[in-house]
C-alpha cells in the first residue's frame, strides 16, 4: 500500500469520528438518554468487530487470561470517554466540546513524562503553548454564560484526560495481539463501563426497537467500526507520528458537520483557534516524522 492511499484511509478514519458528534446530538433531540445512546453504540460496535475479528480469531493462538483483561481494563477507560463526552453534549455544542476533547493532546505529553521521567522536548513543551493558546482563541466566543454549562464543560474535559489514558495504556497492553482482536476486546470493555454505569435495560424494554437501533447502528459504524478498520490498515504504513498530525482532521470536521446538521455556527475566532491546535498538533509530531524520513533515506 502507497503512503498516499495509507494517509487517505487515515483521514477517512478520522472524518469518521466527526460525524460522531452530530449524531449524538440528533439522538438527544429524538429523546434517547446518554446510556441508551453509548450503550448502543458500544453494543452494535462490539457485534460488528467481533464479527470482523472472527476469521483473526481462528488464525491466532489463545489469548492469555492476563492479555485478554488487560485488554478489556483499557476498553473500560476508552468506555468512560464516550460516556463523558456525550454527557457534555447535553449542554455543550459540537464544536466546543470536541475543542475541550482535545486537550488529550498536552494531557498525554504530561502523561508519558511521568512515566519515562525524560523532559519533554522544545518542540512539546511549544506545541502545548500554541494548543492551550488555541484552545482558548476557539473557545472565547462561547464562554458567554459558560458558568450555566460548568457540567458539560467539566464531562468533556474529564473525556479528554480518560482519551489520554487509554492512548497511554494502549501503548504497551498486549501490543503482541492481532490488532483487530485487541480492538475488538477494548470496545468489549467498553461495553462492560456502560453496563456498569446504566442499566441494561434497553436490551430488553424493547428500546432498541422504539428507533434506538437506528443511533446505536449510524454510532457503531461511524464511531467504531469504520475508523478502527481505516486506521488499522493505513497506520501501519505511515507511524504513528503522520497519523496524530492527520487524525486531528476529526476537529474541523466536526466543527462543519454541526454546522451543516446542527445549524451551530462557527465564528472566525474559533476557526482561528481550531487552525493553532492543528498547528501545535503538528509542530508536536513533525521532528518524528522528519527523523523517520531521514533514516529512511540514508538506510536507501
Amino acid at each position: 500500500m502507497s503512503r498516499t492511499q495509507a494517509s487517505i484511509y487515515v483521514l477517512m478514519g478520522a472524518s469518521s469520528y466527526g460525524v460522531v458528534s452530530t449524531i449524538t446530538k440528533l439522538a438527544y433531540q429524538h429523546g434517547f438518554a446518554t446510556g441508551e445512546i453509548t450503550g448502543s453504540q458500544v453494543f452494535f460496535g462490539c457485534l460488528f468487530l467481533w464479527l470482523v475479528a472472527l476469521p483473526a480469531c481462528a488464525k491466532t493462538k489463545r489469548l492469555s487470561r492476563k492479555s485478554l483483561l488487560s485488554l478489556i481494563m483499557c476498553g473500560m477507560v476508552s468506555g468512560l470517554t464516550g460516556i463523558f463526552y456525550y454527557l457534555s453534549l447535553k449542554t455543550l455544542s459540537a464544536s466546543f466540546a470536541i475543542i475541550l476533547m482535545f486537550q488529550f493532546t498536552w494531557i498525554g505529553l504530561l502523561l508519558e513524562w511521568m512515566r519515562t521521567r525524560v523532559r519533554p522536548r522544545w518542540n512539546h513543551w511549544l506545541a502545548t503553548v500554541i494548543i492551550l493558546s488555541g484552545s482558548l482563541l476557539a473557545s472565547a466566543s462561547q464562554l458567554n454564560g459558560a458558568s450555566l454549562h460548568a457540567k458539560g464543560i467539566f464531562f468533556s474535559l474529564l473525556s479528554a484526560l480518560t482519551y489520554a489514558l487509554f492512548i497511554y495504556f494502549s501503548n504497551f497492553v498486549a501490543i503482541d495481539v492481532n490488532p483487530m482482536i485487541r480492538s475488538a476486546s477494548f470496545v468489549t470493555g467498553g461495553l462492560f463501563t456502560n453496563l456498569l454505569i446504566f442499566s441494561p435495560a434497553f436490551l430488553i424494554e424493547g428500546k432498541l426497537f422504539d428507533g434506538l437501533w437506528f443511533w446505536g447502528l449510524l454510532l457503531g459504524l461511524f464511531g467504531t467500526v469504520i475508523p478502527t478498520i481505516l486506521f488499522m490498515k493505513g497506520i501501519p504504513h505511515i507511524g504513528s507520528g503522520l497519523a496524530s498530525i492527520l487524525g486531528s482532521v476529526e476537529l474541523p470536521a466536526v466543527i462543519v458537520v454541526a454546522a451543516l446538521f446542527l445549524h451551530e455556527q462557527p465564528t472566525m475566532l474559533q476557526w482561528a483557534g481550531v487552525l493553532l491546535i492543528l498547528l501545535g498538533i503538528l509542530i508536536s509530531e513533525a521532528p518524528s516524522i522528519i527523523g523517520r524520513r531521514s533514516i529512511s533515506a540514508k538506510q536507501s
